[in-house]
């Protein structure tokens, strides 16, 4: 969400609209895919959506859907960037490329050490299938 709002919020809008999200909204979605009584989760005993419920492998389909809904719904109500569209529009400077680099290697560190981790804790052997 933060990247789909930055340069549209306040800091206090953005402090406030987090709260929400986070209190609120991934709660009640997460509640509804991986609790056992949840109403998409997979390991309900009858009445499966779709006849088989939703099976979600390290918790992406949950945080990224509900995260981009989120944002999407921020940017509907919050409207472009100022000055970013239009006939008046801005140049934007390009910013340090050796920030962006770094930003890449941190996330990529992380990406593998998660993803990783969490595909050896299946059950079964079936770990190097997923990976």
């Amino acid at each position: 969400v933060s990247g789909a709002v930055a340069e549209r919020f306040t800091l206090r809008a953005y402090f406030c609209y987090s709260c929400v999200i986070s209190g609120l909204v991934y709660p009640v979605a997460t509640h509804l895919a991986w609790s056992r009584d949840g109403v998409f989760s997979a390991r309900r005993a009858n009445r499966l959506v779709a006849g088989c419920g939703l099976l979600d492998f390290a918790g992406s389909a949950v945080v990224h859907m509900t995260g981009g809904v989120a944002a999407l719904v921020a940017c509907i109500f919050v409207g472009p960037r100022v000055g970013r569209f239009g006939r008046h529009r801005r140049h934007l400077q390009q910013q340090s490329v050796a920030f962006q680099t770094l930003g890449v290697l941190l996330l990529w560190c992380g990406w593998y050490g998660f993803n990783g981790c969490s595909t050896l804790a299946i059950a079964g052997g079936y770990g190097g299938v997923a990976a």
